[in-house]
Parts: structure tokens; C-alpha cells; sequence
């Protein structure tokens, strides 16, 4: 996960609630730490008689504390691209007799999930964006850069392309794209043009061969920070990420009831970007240039940010899980839609 880049005073370091919870701040040995537990239940408002939805459900530890604050009137619904979480939550939630419903897919398919369901509306919708720690360190997923395996880096292991897929198929020019696009990457154009050099000569299936390939190029100079926004890149391409994130907060606000809130953590300043900016345009309403004095555009408030700076770990939870240090917690609630009729 790349660390989000924010400026201070978009931070905001909420100190925790004491959360009743069945299952511990983990999803389970040996699955996955959910960053800003307490937080994020806080920011959900839940209702005990309401219908939430998580998107990425993971490990379920975010959503086992959802079933632990719903009655047995209220819902659950977990999505997930990955059906080893599926699978794990499926043996290891306490649904406390709440109606709970696991679906394996994309976070973007949420409309279609609640059409499957007929579900018109929900109280709240949670997007915990990045990678766990379970498929970090399953080597054959190949998320991780600090082991040896094949480059495959698919959410869904039933997937169509692999991160070796992109390296092999894509131009000079297509792959600099992606370096600079999702990882940030300076001289990109270098980088592509190395890696691409390096395939005429041998077949980079694993991530030891790819680091192995940069090696060559880039020497003492080739450092951990940067292999990190490069497999941060390929994993993002690899899935979609970025679009996907943004067709999942427009479907959310669609299917939030008024007073419903939309949560989402992220883990690099691409996502953070992403949702920041969804969210002020959605509160804003108007999107028309500066200067025109009526609207034009026919756009309608429909969210309310609970607070304009993003929520982040503290210092003892960072200490706890390191892997908490980038994340952001951004919050909305729905609105009943208001037409900005000037300005």
C-alpha cells in the first residue's frame, strides 16, 4: 500500500469509542487487522433495525461489528472480489441472528447485488479500499514485492489478466502510462523502457524476475519505495481499481436513504484523491466553471461531509499495525437532493 500524501490540516486524529464487539480489533488469526475499527463503526451511525453494506468485506472484521450493532429487523449484505474472504467469513462470522448475505464480485457491481436482493435503499455503504495482509502473504497471489512469486496480483483469482499479462502485452508507451498514472512513478518512460528490454532477452514471470530486471537498470539506486508504487501500479491495473472505486461511490449515493452515510478508507493519495473530491463535488452540487453566473450543469447537492478533513490512525494504533499509518477514513451522508440554482 502506498502512503496517502495530504497536508496536515487535512488530518484529523479522532480519538476512539469503546465498541461492544463479539470478535477482537483482528478478523481472526491469520487473516487480517481492520485499520480504524472503532472509527469507522462510529462513522456508520448504525441503526439496529437498518441494512449495511460492505463492500470489501475482507476478514469481516469491520463487518462483524456492524452484525454485533444490528437487531435481529436489520441486514447485512458483504462483498468481496476475493473468495477466500467470502470463504473465511462465511465460517467464521456470528451473525447474532441478523439477516447476513455474502456475495462474491466486484465493489462496482453493488447496484447489482441490491437489485438481486430487491433491496431499493440502505442505511450505510463501507468501502475498506487496498490489500489485506492475508493476500499479501499468500505467495501465490503475488501481491507482495518482498517475496518470490508470479506476478499475478488479481483480486479475483478467477480474473482474466495478471500483472505478467500487463507487462507482456502492453507497449513502451502503455506501460510508462501506467507507471506514471498508478504509481507515480518519475521517468516513468525509463522504467517501461527497462522492463521492456529486459522481456526481448527473458520472461519476467515472477516478482524476483522483475526485481532482478530493475536491478540491472537502476543498481544501488533502486529502492524499496519505489518497487513499492510499481507493483502499487501493475495491482491497480491489474484491477481496475480506480475506476472501480469511482462507479461504487456513485451507485452508493444512488442507494443511500436520506440520513445514510457513505465510508470509505483508503491507502494512497490516488484513491484518498478520488474519494475526496467525489465527496465535495457531491456536497458542492454545481460542477459549472468559475464565473458563470447561473448554473448550467443541473447539478443537485446530495451528500453532506460529517467532518472535511480525513480521519487517521493514531500514534498507538500505529504502533499496533503499521500498516494503519496510511490510511484515511473519509465520511458522507446523504441528503435530500437540492438544486444549486445559482451562485
Amino acid at each position: 500500500m502506498g502512503e496517502a500524501i495530504l497536508n496536515n490540516n487535512e488530518e484529523c486524529i479522532i480519538p476512539p469509542l469503546p465498541v461492544n464487539s463479539s470478535m477482537s480489533h483482528s478478523d481472526g488469526p491469520g487473516y487480517h487487522i481492520p485499520v480504524l475499527f472503532e472509527e469507522t463503526v462510529r462513522a456508520l451511525a448504525v441503526k439496529p433495525e437498518g441494512t449495511y453494506v460492505d463492500c470489501t468485506v475482507g476478514g469481516g472484521g469491520h463487518f462483524q461489528a456492524l452484525l454485533d450493532k444490528l437487531n435481529a429487523q436489520g441486514r447485512a449484505i458483504g462483498i468481496d472480489r476475493d473468495p477466500d474472504a467470502i470463504a473465511w467469513c462465511d465460517a467464521h462470522l456470528d451473525r447474532k441472528g441478523v439477516a447476513v448475505v455474502l456475495k462474491q464480485g466486484r465493489f462496482s457491481a453493488l447496484g447489482d447485488v441490491l437489485d438481486g436482493l430487491h433491496i431499493d435503499a440502505v442505511d450505510g455503504v463501507l468501502l475498506d479500499l487496498g490489500v489485506s495482509s492475508h493476500q499479501i502473504r499468500d505467495e501465490k497471489r503475488g501481491f507482495s514485492y518482498m517475496k518470490e512469486a508470479g506476478l499475478d496480483m488479481r483480486m479475483d483469482p478467477a480474473g482474466a489478466t495478471t500483472a505478467a499479462d500487463i507487462l507482456r502485452e502492453s507497449t513502451v508507451q502503455q506501460l510508462a502510462g501506467i507507471l506514471a498514472q498508478y504509481g507515480e512513478i518519475r521517468n516513468p518512460m525509463r522504467m517501461a523502457e527497462t522492463i521492456k528490454t529486459c522481456m526481448k532477452h527473458t520472461a519476467l514471470k515472477t516478482s524476483g524476475d522483475l526485481k532482478d530486471c530493475l536491478q540491472k537498470e537502476y543498481g544501488g539506486a533502486m529502492k524499496i519505495k519505489v518497487l513499492a508504487k510499481l507493483f502499487q501500479a501493475l495491482r491497480i491495473a491489474v484491477n481496475d481499481e480506480l475506476s472501480e472505486l469511482g462507479r461504487c461511490c456513485e451507485q452508493a449515493v444512488s442507494r443511500l436513504r436520506q440520513g445514510g452515510r457513505l465510508v470509505v478508507i483508503s491507502y494512497h493519495s490516488l484513491e484518498d484523491r478520488i474519494v475526496k473530491n467525489f465527496m465535495r463535488d457531491a456536497e458542492k452540487g454545481c460542477v459549472c466553471p468559475p464565473g458563470i453566473p447561473v448554473c448550467m450543469c443541473g447539478g443537485k447537492k446530495t451528500l453532506k461531509r460529517i467532518i472535511t478533513r480525513a480521519i487517521v490512525s493514531s500514534p498507538d494504533e500505529i504502533k499496533r499495525n503499521p500498516a494503519s499509518r496510511s490510511a484515511r477514513l473519509r465520511v458522507a451522508e446523504k441528503i435530500n437532493p437540492v438544486s444549486y440554482g445559482g451562485r
